[in-house]
Parts: structure tokens; C-alpha cells; sequence
């Protein structure tokens, strides 16, 4: 068996380095208006995938060992999700400054330095978004999802996986996503225990208007885990609920208002790109609401007209 590849501190300032080479818009950061990871992360709906991630986290074996207790998964969940929002919606420095400050990656499920679990927590992240997305809010093409794939890796190279230990293609990727999640189906009793918690009882993560994950876990995650979490049955019998908690979600996300609908943090974004220093007060609420912290990628300077992205005008 091959020795795991250890991330050095070379290998994350390199991949930071990289990353930065391939930003053409300063301004609009690693990812920007147009790419894949901006389209599904904008939608708040994508929370639910908080719970999906916390499942295979869990089942992980080298992921678990960071979550020792029920206020470790929230919390590092939560750390994550802050993460990662201003890594794909903050601007080159803001992005940048994320990736370098190791105090907030020690708080998050990135916190391995295996390169094969890193890009394990990358990967589970980025499909888990893009699961819920297709199941509420319609399909990718194939073409989108190659370029999500070329974003997912973009991602991974900058938190210091090298590109030597990062699939060659999205079918690559693919197959070795698939071989992880086939992996999964042994998981210690005090796991099960904390999952079942977090997910049947409590219905982590619980966040209104879209209610608990509970109600469509059982569809989105391997089957192994389904009965290694006690999860309800993904039978026939609870097939019509799911089918109507989907319904419900997808009538729900067309009638929101954008305000409500699309991240506060995504908001906070258009607004940086169309020359606001701070975003609006119902963003800055909505982001403590959401995030904990009223602004997060802001750039506290006004920009030039002729400097602001286009499309993204007021």
C-alpha cells in the first residue's frame, strides 16, 4: 500500500501561487460571476448539503477523527461553510488571504494533511452542492459539469494539493469519487450515534424556510449509509414523501424573492462588483442571520464605473 502524501507548506503557498496565476478579473476573485461554482453556491437551498457532508465526513475514517463530539461537527461545519463562501465569492485578495490564514483552516473540515482526504473534504463539499442543486433546482449539462470539475480542482491545487495527486479529468474524477463513496460503509458505533443525532433527531442543518435534511437524506446519500446512520429506508413507502418534500422545495425556491433566495454572501459579491464599498443593510443582516458575521467579501473601497464588472450594474 502506498504511504498517503503529506501537504507541506510548500506545497499550499505553491498551489496559492498557482491559483492566483489563474485569475484574469482580480476583482471577481478565483471564480467570478460566470463560473459553475457561482451559480449553485448562490442558491441558499444548497444549505441542505450541510447535512449530506456531515454523513459522509462521518464515514470517513481520516475526516471523523476530527469531529469528536456533536458541537465539533456543527462547528466545523459551520467554519467550512464560511470557508469556502469567501474563497468562491470574495475577491483575489480576499480569496487569497482565506487560503493563507491557517487559524481559520484549522477550524475546518480542510484541516488534513493527507492529500487524498483533503481532496476527499474538497470533493464531498463541491458534489454534495451540486446533488441538491440538480434535485431542487434543475440538471447540469455534461459540459457544466466538466467545468465544475475544472473549478473543484482549481480549488483543491490552491489549498496545496499538489497536481501531480489530482485526477487528470472529470471522468477520472469520476471514477475515484465513486471508488471513495463505494468505500463507505463501516462506521464506528459512537458515529452512528452522533449522525443519528445530529440528522433524525435534531434534523441538522435546520434552517428556515427549507426545514431539516432529514426529510431527503436517505435519497442522497450511499445506500451503505442509509442503515449505517438509521436513516429512514429509501423504500417505496417513504418515496411519496420525499417526492413531495421535493415538490414543496422547488415550488418554495421559485416564489422567494432573490433577497431570500440567493445567499446573502452572493448578494454582498454583486454589490462589490458593482462598486459598492459595503453591501446594502438587509445583505449585512442577512449574512449575520446566515454566517455570523455581517460582512464577509466586501472590499470597504468604492470602485471606479469604468473598473466595475460587466453585467453586474445596478
Amino acid at each position: 500500500m502506498a504511504l498517503p502524501h503529506l501537504i507541506t507548506r510548500q506545497d499550499i503557498e505553491s498551489g496559492i501561487i498557482k491559483a492566483s496565476e489563474q485569475t484574469p478579473q482580480p476583482d471577481a476573485g478565483l471564480f467570478g460571476p460566470g463560473s459553475v461554482s457561482w451559480q449553485i453556491m448562490k442558491e441558499a437551498i444548497t444549505v441542505l448539503a450541510q447535512g449530506r457532508i456531515l454523513v459522509l465526513a462521518l464515514a470517513h475514517s481520516r475526516l471523523s477523527q476530527l469531529l469528536a463530539s456533536q458541537h465539533d461537527v456543527i462547528q466545523r461545519v459551520q467554519h467550512s461553510q464560511r470557508f469556502v463562501m469567501k474563497i468562491v465569492f470574495g475577491n483575489q485578495e480576499q480569496a487569497l488571504a482565506t487560503l493563507a490564514d491557517r487559524s481559520h483552516r484549522r477550524r475546518t473540515l480542510f484541516d488534513v494533511p493527507e492529500s487524498e482526504a483533503l481532496l476527499f473534504a474538497v470533493t464531498s463539499w463541491m458534489d454534495s452542492c451540486l446533488m441538491i442543486y440538480q434535485t431542487i433546482i434543475g440538471p447540469l449539462t455534461t459540459a457544466l459539469q466538466e467545468r465544475l470539475f475544472e473549478e473543484t480542482r482549481l480549488l483543491a491545487l490552491a489549498l496545496g494539493i499538489p497536481e501531480a495527486q489530482l485526477p487528470g479529468d472529470w471522468h477520472a474524477h469520476r471514477r475515484w469519487w465513486q471508488k471513495q463513496l463505494d468505500g463507505l460503509s463501516s462506521v464506528s458505533p459512537s458515529r452512528r450515534e452522533m449522525g443519528h443525532e445530529l440528522i433524525r433527531e435534531q434534523g441538522f442543518p435546520d434552517r428556515l424556510p427549507y426545514g431539516s435534511y432529514a426529510s431527503i437524506a436517505s435519497f442522497t446519500v450511499p445506500e451503505p449509509l442509509v442503515d449505517a446512520f438509521a436513516l429512514k429506508p429509501a423504500d417505496l413507502a417513504h418515496h411519496r414523501r420525499y417526492q413531495q418534500q421535493l415538490q414543496r422545495l422547488m415550488d418554495m425556491t421559485r416564489r422567494l424573492p432573490e433577497t431570500l433566495r440567493y445567499q446573502p454572501v452572493y448578494q454582498e459579491a454583486r454589490q462589490r462588483l458593482q462598486g459598492k464599498a459595503r453591501a446594502g443593510l438587509t445583505t449585512r443582516l442577512l449574512n449575520r442571520w446566515w454566517s455570523g458575521e455581517s460582512e464577509l467579501v466586501s472590499s470597504g473601497w468604492s470602485m471606479p464605473k469604468a473598473d466595475r464588472h460587466p453585467g453586474m450594474t445596478a
